[in-house]
């Protein structure tokens, strides 16, 4: 009986969603939303979603769980031009990955990496390139050429780092062209 009362208001929910102009979004997605509502979460904005990503890769689980509980009044990351975020936290930088698209196997590297920056003084482009490489040691891109000087001094300085690369698979919707985005995530552990 609980099951039948369990999937009448599923079904009843999903029909309101539906009417309420739920009906543009993806069944995953709507999916995904149900099952949040119903356990008592919520879905998060994009910007929530990267303020808690910041946080956990800060190790700021105060933040995280605010976030989530929707009690959070600080600041949230803004946008930057080239579609990364700006740190809300001062001992992390994040910063494009370059390059990605002409790396091969990527596709096995969706979503978040561990990573680590190799300098590579051979590259015969460019001397002062710093290679962003995931921990099995496949070549994901390199640090920025705008951004290797202040990667170099951090290094330099001995400080301490962990390095988080995020990587995106994306579609263009015009010609079908696959083409992937990424960001390394640079936390200083002081």
């Amino acid at each position: 009986m609980e099951i039948v009362i369990g999937l009448s208001f599923v079904a009843g929910l999903i029909v309101f969603l539906v009417i309420a102009g739920e009906y543009s979004k993806s069944h995953e997605d709507v999916q995904q939303e149900l099952a949040l509502k119903m356990s008592g979460g919520r879905v998060l904005s994009a910007r929530e979603s990267e303020a808690v990503t910041q946080a956990e890769i800060v190790g700021d689980l105060n933040v995280s769980s605010a976030i989530q509980c929707n009690t959070y009044r600080g600041p949230l990351p803004e946008r930057r031009d080239d579609g990364g975020w700006l740190s809300i936290y001062d001992n992390l930088r994040i910063m494009k990955i370059a390059g990605i698209n002409h790396r091969t196997g990527i596709d096995r590297y969706i979503g978040r990496v561990n990573c680590a920056l190799v300098p590579e003084p051979d590259n015969e482009y460019d001397p002062d390139a710093i290679k962003v490489v995931a921990d099995d040691r496949h070549h994901l891109g390199y640090i920025p050429e705008s951004q290797t000087e202040f990667v170099r001094s951090m290094a330099a300085n001995e400080f301490p780092y962990r390095c988080t690369a995020f990587i995106e698979k994306h579609e263009d919707e015009t010609d079908g062209h696959r083409f992937f985005t990424g960001f390394v995530y640079i936390k200083r552990l002081d």
